[in-house]
């Protein structure tokens, strides 16, 4: 019988444990799970800070694009904001049985910069030579953009496992008309799985408009739910089973688990 495998990429700031609760969740039904961590951040912060400032969008794809290419099966690849970006330009790479994107960050040719995405970001791109600095995470505009639908209790939980992002890879995604690279450009037409796009109605750091136009890319194979009432980390908290419960239907909607082993699991 065919593995069923699920590669979960992190965001911003994010680590492997970011996806403890979802990792859970699919175990219970049969996955094996695989939480890569992005270049540099299974490293103590200030150690990070050392290393981050400079790593390229594309170096995160060329890593993890190796990681797929080691495993046993085609897997689902999913994401989380910058991960759901990365795993767009990944699955354009590699074999994949379909692609799962949580509040994705907008890909090349995306208007970036909706106030409160700005309201997050912008101590950071005020200071000269951003590029080259690794992006740190200020707890007020945190709680007010990404967990903002959060108990306190849990908000806290998640913002104290974050580490540092890459000034650069973010000046390859927000400033994506000045990079010659086109780093962040999504060949779309390479991605032929299906694809589930789900967006926060209250996410304030991605725009929920984000997630339409990313959905729209995917007209042919794409499928977007908006949750009413999620914020930015929907594999969390009181969005989980509402996010599962799209993705359960998704799967069962494309045959991306066969039909026998459902019924073996069951």
């Amino acid at each position: 019988m065919a593995k069923k495998e699920i590669v979960l990429i992190h965001g911003t700031w994010g680590h492997a444990s970011n996806w403890d609760e979802m990792r859970a969740e699919l175990e219970a039904r049969g996955y094996t799970v695989h939480t890569p961590i992005l270049r540099y951040h299974d490293l103590p912060v200030w150690e990070g800070a050392l290393k981050l400032g400079t790593v390229r969008l594309l170096d995160y794809v060329n890593d993890l694009v190796d990681f797929v290419k080691t495993l046993d099966e085609p897997p689902i690849i999913g994401g989380v904001s910058m991960g759901g970006l990365l795993a767009q330009l990944v699955a354009a790479r590699v074999e994949n049985k379909g692609v799962l994107l949580l509040s994705p960050a907008p890909a090349w040719g995306m208007f970036p910069f909706y106030p409160s995405m700005l309201r997050t970001f912008y101590k950071h791109f005020l200071q000269w030579g951003f590029w080259r600095k690794p992006l740190y995470p200020h707890w007020e505009e945190f709680r007010w953009s990404v967990v903002n639908e959060q108990t306190e209790e849990k908000a806290k939980e998640f913002f104290y496992s974050l580490k540092l992002e890459s000034g650069r890879a973010y000046m390859d995604m927000g400033f994506w008309f000045l990079d010659p690279q086109r780093s962040s450009w999504v060949d779309v037409n390479a991605i032929t799985a299906p694809v589930l796009i789900l967006g926060g109605a209250k996410d304030r750091v991605v725009a929920p408009r984000i997630a339409r136009v990313t959905a729209n890319r995917y007209k042919k194979n794409g499928k977007l739910v908006v949750l009413p009432e999620s914020d930015h980390v929907m594999m969390v908290g009181k969005e989980l089973k509402n996010t599962m419960r799209e993705f359960d239907q998704w799967v069962a909607e494309n045959n991306i688990v066969p039909q026998t082993e459902e019924l073996e699991k069951n």
